[in-house]
């Protein structure tokens, strides 16, 4: 519908202030009646007479919106008197701030009244939203209301006591806020101002280029689009964590070592192989390593630092629902410290905001874990490479309870799995040994734990029997070296045995056979800790084709028959588990 069907129209005989609309805006076009003449007059023209509104007139005669003031429209002006704000503060502001941060927040589209019980958010024509309530008395943004439902021929004055507070939007806020340089100038990199052709105006063709005589430009931020938070929505509500530079910069030099790219990293082409102990390579292509990483931090950072106020787990944030130990970011990640995260290392108080609160902060509290470095379960029925030899094959195996009950008897008590699906690997042969090679991809360049897990030999496949005997295996990790060599690392059950006992570790083995293997407990789900490595590089951002791989064979003779009796070929792998050593460390000292 067009804004002229709202437009207040004066009725001479009656000296009435009316308005046509359509149904759906009658509540906001009903009219005080107008006993002093005022009504006959524009709301520019009411304004400039009233001695007690000089302060307001003339800041609205600066910036050349009393032309605005001056024709047929339908608005709502609240209009602060003198003395009830302070002008100066104005006087040194550009015209440009003047209007959006003052003048258009004391005017609105459309009329609203002051009569009966009211309790609205007014839309002002800068966006911002202000409370405008009461029932015989009325606040606007929670300053009284003096003299209500002035008329005038293009729309309705309230005068009040006092100015509204113009807030920032948080994105508004990121631009000017102090401390927060090194946050401000990341955003910035993804600004973009565009030409909106539609709501521009065009004016002629010169050369074969349209121009235009009213350009509108759009301002947008694709990283605020990758975090799935609106900003510069005024009717959002959202907490962001303002990292100081000193936050920020903390944080930078903490993940930085765990993105250590090399311009070209060499993997083992385990998908060419076409025996167990081929050597073929392939190299990444090559990158910009310390572009990579500096990127590659700074998103890590960004990415959670935005909290829906509306989301369940964050409305104590501003005083809603009840305290949960756990707040999740906008990009769907969980915190188990919020407290630490949004409180603790909080600078004052939160600042407020037209669309919800900053809290800077000097200290960023995420758990490395908890963001970019967590535990990593490779699968083999996911990430099996290869296996050997052509006769050996692996069968996704799911084993569940009929009754649909909890698999507490394979995972513990406090397990909540009703299913399971794992990799079965079965030699293909009586005198043939399977061995075969697991990705690893998305490993960082630190340092973790290595267990696998396997399940027990009571689990039938087919019908077939069960054979009740351990697993006899070794692992060895290919991996790039921070030259951009490949190199492999042997696990050890000595190296191992002396890690979790604190003993004093042996040499590191250059090759595996029957000293260094690992046996597992075919009698339960068994989790074996098989060493510790760190790896030199990073292979998270690389894609999936460049991993680390990990070798596992048997030390078995398929011609010894004595230890064909007491192992079994058959390799019931449900994970291979990568724990950072920091999370085990953390998990041990919170007991």
């Amino acid at each position: 519908m067009k804004k002229n069907k709202y437009i207040g129209i004066v009725m001479l005989a009656a000296g009435m202030f009316a308005a046509t609309s359509c149904s759906d805006y009658a509540d906001y076009n009903e009219v005080p009646v107008d006993n002093s003449g005022a009504g006959s007059q524009t709301l520019w023209e009411n304004i400039s007479q009233d001695n007690q509104l000089s302060d307001f007139a003339d800041l609205v005669k600066r910036t050349g919106f009393d032309s605005y003031l001056n024709t047929p429209r339908s608005l709502t002006i609240w209009a602060p008197v003198n003395g009830s704000f302070d002008k100066s503060v104005y006087d040194n502001m550009s015209d440009e701030n003047v209007l959006k941060q003052f003048v258009k927040s004391h005017i609105a589209e459309y009329g609203h009244l002051a009569t009966g019980k009211i309790d609205e958010r007014v839309r002002m024509l800068n966006d911002k939203s202000f409370e405008f309530s009461g029932e015989g008395s009325y606040t606007f943004d929670g300053i009284s209301v003096s003299q209500p439902n002035l008329p005038s021929s293009n729309g309705v004055m309230h005068v009040i006591n006092g100015s509204a507070r113009f807030l920032p939007n948080l994105y508004e806020y990121l631009k000017v806020g102090d401390s927060i340089n090194m946050l401000r100038d990341h955003f910035m990199r993804y600004e973009s101002v565009t030409l909106d052709t539609k709501a521009s105006v065009k004016g002629p063709m010169v050369n074969g280029i349209q121009t235009y005589v009213d350009s509108v430009m759009v301002t947008s931020n694709s990283l605020i689009n990758q975090l799935n938070a609106r900003l510069t929505n005024e009717d959002s509500s959202y907490t962001f964590i303002l990292p100081t530079d000193k936050a920020f910069q903390e944080m930078y030099d903490r993940i930085k070592p765990y993105y250590n790219f090399i311009s070209a990293t060499k993997v083992h082409d385990v998908e060419n192989y076409s025996s167990a102990s081929a050597t073929n390579t392939k190299t990444s292509p090559t990158i910009n390593a310390s572009y990579m990483t500096d990127s590659l931090v700074r998103r890590t950072i960004i990415r959670n630092l935005v909290y829906s106020n509306n989301d369940m787990y964050n409305q104590w944030l501003v005083g809603k629902g009840e305290f949960l130990d756990t707040v999740r970011s906008t990009t769907r990640n969980k915190f188990s410290n919020p407290k630490e995260l949004l409180e603790t290392n909080t600078i004052g108080e939160p600042i407020r905001m037209s669309n919800g609160y900053g809290r800077l902060v000097d200290s960023l509290a995420f758990y490395h874990w908890e963001t970019f470095c967590p535990d990593l379960v490779f699968e083999p029925r996911h990430y099996m490479v290869k296996l050997f030899p052509a006769s050996a094959q692996m069968s996704t195996i799911r084993t569940y309870n009929p009754d649909g009950s909890p698999l507490t008897w394979l995972f513990g008590e406090d397990t909540e799995l009703t299913e399971y699906r794992f990799g079965w690997i079965s030699p293909g042969g009586d005198r043939v040994k399977p061995e075969f090679f697991i990705a690893l991809p998305n490993v960082m360049s630190t340092t973790y734990n290595f267990y696998v897990v396997f399940m027990p030999s009571s689990i039938s496949y087919g019908g077939g029997g069960v054979d009740n005997h351990p697993n006899w295996l070794n692992f060895q990790l290919n991996y790039c070296t921070a030259k951009g060599a490949t190199e492999t690392y042997c696990f050890s059950k000595a190296y191992a045995d002396a890690l979790l006992s604190g003993d004093k570790l042996p040499a590191i083995p250059t090759s595996v056979g029957t000293t260094t293997a690992f046996k597992n407990d075919p009698s339960k789900t068994d989790t074996v800790f098989i060493g510790r490595f760190t790896f030199p590089v990073n292979y998270s951002g690389l894609g999936d084709e460049y991993y680390p791989s990990l070798r596992v064979s048997s030390p078995i003779s398929v011609l010894n028959d004595t230890q064909l009796a007491m192992y079994s070929r058959d390799v019931r792998i449900a994970a291979i588990l990568l724990r950072p050593v920091e999370l085990e460390e953390f998990e041990a000292k919170n007991k």
